[in-house]
């Protein structure tokens, strides 16, 4: 069976869809790619604020002005690795109990890293416990959210 495009067929499924999302009728277009400032598919640079860390969080946070998802998840990068940071560091000077601590804590700082970039990879505004709205209150402080 052979199909051909109709664009009339296409019409017909954005109207049936432009139902989906809330009690409005709104869409949720957050999972929809935009490019930023910076030339840059936004979910990719989203995605780049977690890739080093807390580091690349402040590097995305400055150079990235306009895009308020990208600065969302600068942000949480940074609320959430810089704590993970300083307590591993502290933890390595407590002798024997300190160095399976901070094995734990840097094992459970893999897993939430690589899941944080692929919320950000997927268009996901997903907010960690408690840094999540640690740094959407920051940048509402800082003017943007």
């Amino acid at each position: 069976m052979k199909y051909t495009y109709n664009p009339e067929d296409n019409d017909k499924d954005e109207d049936q869809n432009s139902n989906i999302g809330d009690e409005t009728g709104a869409s949720d277009r957050s999972g929809e790619s935009q490019i930023t400032s910076l030339g840059i598919n936004q979910n990719m640079e989203a995605v780049l604020a977690y890739v080093l860390g807390w580091v690349t969080g402040v590097a995305f946070l400055l150079i990235e002005k306009e895009n308020k998802f990208v600065r969302f998840h600068a942000m949480q990068s940074i609320a959430v690795f810089v704590p993970i940071t300083i307590a591993s560091f502290i933890l390595g000077f407590i002798p024997v109990i300190g160095a399976v601590f901070s094995t734990l804590l840097s094992i459970f700082g893999l897993f939430l890293w690589l899941f944080l970039m692929f919320q950000a990879i997927t268009g996901s505004r997903y907010k960690v416990p408690y840094a999540g709205d640690f740094a959407e209150k920051q940048l509402m402080n800082m003017g943007t959210k």
